[in-house]
């Protein structure tokens, strides 16, 4: 049986990533680290086991945002690409090659969510991660 394939890309083209097998989850993040790595409102991450993520083109630059967390980017165009944690490589929806299999299925930190900025649906939200 073929494992299941999914791919991205930055919006340069120069970082490409191909993920294997089903993502564990996908969750709206709404923490100020994500708003300010973004320049958005929230990052949608899709969620995979950090061995079944490799990098196929380019190479990613890192920022270490927390003790045991970096946030991958192009260095060229400066997309935000992935957040690690331990076990986990966290691809942002937006720059998947086809985002429809990726359903959200929770709002995290949704204490730091920016007010006026509503997003109406029937997930849980967490005021801050799950």
């Amino acid at each position: 049986m073929m494992s299941e394939k999914h791919t991205a890309r930055c919006m340069c083209g120069n970082i490409e990533l191909q993920a294997t097998g089903p993502a564990r989850y996908t969750e709206y993040c709404h923490c100020k680290w994500c708003q300010q790595s973004a320049g958005s409102a929230f990052i949608p991450w899709v969620v995979f086991d950090e061995n079944n993520v490799r990098v196929t083109k380019g190479k990613l630059c890192y920022y270490q945002s927390g003790e045991n967390s970096k946030r991958g980017y192009c260095q060229d165009c400066g997309s935000t690409i992935s957040f690690h944690s331990p076990g986990n490589f966290d691809i942002a929806l937006g720059i998947m090659d086809d985002p429809a299999p990726f359903k959200s299925r929770q709002h995290i930190w949704n204490k730091s969510r920016i007010r006026h900025i509503n997003i109406v649906d029937d997930l849980p939200r967490y005021e801050e991660s799950d």
